[in-house]
């Protein structure tokens, strides 16, 4: 029940729907929950030690940098940061496999309990005990989690793996980086920062769409539409993830993509566009096939668009910011992990720091190495495998690694963004025919 996400009250749900007796009181629940905890916590150590020996290994191969890269990003159980537990993960970048975790929370049950009978004598007596078990490990802003657990991860490195964390893969949308350079985890070496270029491509759509809000007739068909803002932020996407091996080609290849869209059949501006019957380019494709007498040009960008946006490609395409994004990192790992551990400890689920700890464990455990990692923690806990339990855990892991490989797949992506752009251009259609019919205010 804990591997799919359901507590005490679900079980008893079941049992009752299944016309079966009420399974366990809730003392007995809580010890249960702790040596599942228990058990997966060390399951999870010696998961992670392996992946950060494996990156190592793996990163000493190809470059002799000392350290290893590692990407980071935080998930909370509540949006807006007012929620009062959350976890950060550090996944290695080679492996993609998870060397470090950390959960924080705000909010220890026995000390609100506690609380009304400050200054008691049985306060005292509990105060001197609960030190050690108290679940709120956080004091601040919810938002400072992130910051407080990567700069305690990166101080831990050393001891808990014998290496150095010598790269830093962010998404620009914390202070993080900043944390970790102020806490100095190696003394003078400098931790370098590296982008996630999702994210930067993510800052891309998020400034055209401001444009377009600040800018009186911006939008509107022939202009800055949100099927344009799309096409303009993949672009500039995968202008940056296919020539990330040098700022000058990215910035060519982000301005090509620009005059692309600015081209004309009086007047087209191709010269910077990859050549080649496989170019993402029509105009050099038809070239290529000698079909060029035949092309014609889609009406080319506004002149008042290009104006608006202008600024922007300067902005997106400064030295700074391309440097960071040189090696074209991501913190993809990351993100599908969250989802991983979330659907164990699901967030309309209430549940304390324990059922939380346990979920990171166990999620960290299963990405590093597979579902059958928890028949591990399993056999660790005392319980004896079935072999309906080996054949659906192998099966699983199986059609998952099939599963990765047809998404992973060119057709797939395309498929995915043509899907996406569709139903973009279906909404805008409906609000034109209809109308704005929900927003802030809009009654009034």
């Amino acid at each position: 029940m804990r591997l799919i996400g359901v507590g005490l009250h679900g079980i008893q749900k079941f049992c009752a729907f299944m016309n079966l007796p009420r399974p366990i009181f809730h003392s007995f629940y809580d010890s249960v929950v702790k040596c599942i905890h228990g058990g997966a916590e060390i399951m999870c150590e010696q998961s992670m030690k392996r992946a950060a020996q494996e990156e190592k290994g793996k990163t000493d191969e190809s470059s002799n940098s000392g350290g290893i890269a590692v990407s980071d990003d935080g998930s909370w159980r509540k949006r807006g940061f007012s929620s009062l537990f959350g976890f950060v993960s550090l996944i290695g970048w080679k492996t993609g496999k998870v060397v470090d975790v950390s959960v924080k929370s705000k909010y220890c049950k026995a000390c609100e309990f506690w609380k009304t009978k400050e200054g008691t004598a049985k306060y005292e007596e509990w105060l001197e005990t609960h030190a050690d078990e108290c679940q709120a490990n956080h004091e601040g802003s919810s938002g400072l989690m992130e910051v407080n657990a990567v700069c305690e991860m990166f101080q831990r490195s050393e001891s808990l793996h014998n290496l150095k964390y010598t790269s830093y893969i962010g998404d620009g949308d914390s202070k993080t980086y900043t944390g970790i350079v102020n806490s100095s985890p190696y003394g003078d070496s400098i931790v370098q920062k590296k982008e996630c270029i999702d994210h930067v491509q993510k800052r891309m759509g998020t400034h055209l769409r401001n444009v377009k809000k600040k800018t009186k007739g911006l939008g509107g068909k022939g202009k800055l539409t949100g099927k344009l803002i799309d096409e303009l932020s993949i672009y500039y996407g995968l202008a940056i993830r296919r020539n990330h091996d040098s700022v000058e080609k990215m910035r060519t290849a982000i301005y090509a993509t620009l005059d692309h869209k600015l081209s004309t059949d009086v007047k087209p501006k191709h010269d910077h566009c990859p050549s080649g019957e496989n170019s993402w380019c029509s105009w050099q494709r038809a070239k290529a096939t000698g079909t060029l007498d035949e092309y014609t040009h889609k009406p080319p960008l506004h002149e008042e668009v290009y104006k608006a946006i202008t600024p922007i490609y300067e902005k997106l395409t400064s030295d700074d910011l391309l440097t960071r994004c040189i090696g074209g990192f991501t913190q993809n790992s990351n993100e599908s992990f969250n989802a991983t551990v979330w659907s164990m400890a699901p967030k309309v689920t209430s549940s304390g720091k324990n059922v939380l700890d346990t979920a990171v464990y166990i999620a960290a455990d299963t990405y590093n190495d597979g579902l059958t990692s928890v028949m591990r923690v399993m056999q660790n806990i005392g319980i004896k495998i079935g072999p309906n339990c080996y054949n659906y855990c192998q099966e699983t892991d199986q059609n998952r690694i099939k599963l990765s490989d047809r998404s992973l797949s060119d057709a797939a992506r395309r498929s995915r963004i043509e899907q996406k752009a569709s139903r973009k251009e279906e909404d805008e259609f409906h609000v034109s025919m209809e109308g704005e019919m929900y927003g802030a205010g809009i009654a009034d």
